[in-house]
């Protein structure tokens, strides 16, 4: 609709112009003057050429043609000279510009008239108009049926396809309190919160981890975890993660299983590439060590509970400055933490000298700790350290 204003404007315009340039460009003395001279000239051409046709330099149709061209000319400028004397000059230019007014008023009355002005304002698009009809019509059963948690499943994705992402979540939160152990609501969920934050955050982390201890399987989930996990340019991890999530998906994936398979080739890439860095480097600045769980605590977790494996200063912000995560399963683990792994370039290990180095085991997934974590720590370790043993062996109160 605007382009279309904006190009009928354009067009009267510059009609408009067309008639005002004329208008503005009246005669003046100098103008009866130039007139004058030039009559004064075509009278001597015109003699010149009966002189030259008297002496048979000219052809009969020669001199036929410029004399009809001299005497045409002719009569422009006599009239040029009259109209630029006219008496009723002023009065013609009031009645053109009485005309410049009335032709927009004109064209804009002709259109509505003839036209279809209706064109002019564009209808929502029919299919987005269905769309937003079948929304609202299911608004209206699950405030009748708010236990249904089919429809809210349904609500959260047709809001999510709108792009109404907080209405999104909110629906997909009542989907999951009516159905908490519906793994795939929670990958959903995971999905939908990685994208409004534009990250797979640690609310994002927490849903994936809670999907995949209901479900170890679920493709999704392992998808989203690995992307997280090569994000930190963790690329072990994201490569297993993928792995898992292809084995569990069928033949009718086969294009998310290509595009995953695609991925576990980056990932070995840079891998690859870092190993050989890392190798050509005289070291990369690092604690490392081993961490397992006391006896004691074994029975308390879950393959599937989030381990945290991190690097404090300890003298400076009490952020760590790089953090490694992985699943309990993988206990007893050898680690290494680096500049790589630093949560900012501002922040990193190699920027401090002396650390607490911090082992948590997190139900929940949560980054944060919470109480009833289990939890190990070594304090003043110094930058370069080597083979510790980090024990988790109490539980955070």
């Amino acid at each position: 609709m605007t382009l279309f204003i904006a190009l009928a404007v354009l067009i009267i315009g510059v009609a408009v112009l067309l008639l005002i340039l004329p208008i503005l460009r009246t005669p003046s003395l100098s103008t009866v003057d130039q007139s004058q001279s030039n009559l004064l000239i075509l009278q001597e051409s015109l003699a010149n050429l009966e002189k030259e046709f008297q002496e048979g330099l000219l052809t009969a149709e020669q001199y036929a043609f410029q004399k009809s061209e001299i005497e045409m000319r002719t009569v422009e400028e006599v009239v040029r000279v009259k109209d630029s004397k006219s008496p009723h000059q002023q009065q013609s230019n009031w009645l053109s510009y009485g005309l410049i007014a009335v032709i927009p008023l004109a064209v804009v009355g002709i259109y509505l008239i003839l036209g279809n002005p209706a064109a002019i304002f564009v209808e929502k698009d029919p299919q987005a108009k269905q769309i937003e009809e079948m929304v609202s019509q299911l608004e209206r059963k699950l405030k009748e049926e708010p236990t249904n948690i089919d429809g809210w499943m349904f609500l959260g994705r047709s809001y999510a396809a709108m792009n109404r992402l907080p209405e999104a979540k909110m629906a997909y939160q009542k989907a999951i309190a009516l159905d908490p152990k519906n793994d795939q609501l929670l990958a959903d969920l995971a999905d939908l919160t990685a994208f409004q934050n534009k990250n797979i955050n640690a609310e994002a982390l927490g849903y994936l981890d809670q999907a995949l201890k209901i479900n170890p399987n679920n493709a999704k989930a392992l998808a989203l975890r690995g992307s997280a996990a090569f994000d930190q340019k963790n690329f072990a991890s994201a490569i297993k993660d993928w792995k898992i999530a292809i084995a569990a998906l069928g033949p009718k994936d086969q294009e998310f299983i290509n595009g995953l398979q695609e991925s576990i080739k980056e990932a070995q890439s840079l891998m690859n590439a870092s190993t050989t860095s890392s190798t050509n480097k005289v070291s990369l600045a690092q604690v490392s060590g081993k961490v397992s769980i006391s006896p004691q605590f074994q029975s308390k977790i879950e393959p599937t509970d989030t381990v945290f494996i991190y690097a404090r200063a300890s003298s400076g912000p009490r952020m760590p400055v790089a953090i490694l995560r992985f699943t309990a399963n993988e206990l007893p683990k050898t680690f290494e933490l680096n500049d790589s792994l630093a949560m900012s370039p501002q922040m990193a290990l190699s920027k401090f000298n002396e650390f607490t180095i911090v082992g948590r085991i997190s139900k929940s997934g949560n980054a944060m700790p919470q109480p009833g974590d289990l939890i190990g720590e070594i304090e003043r370790v110094p930058l370069g350290t080597k083979n510790l043993s980090l024990v988790i062996n109490k539980i955070q109160p």
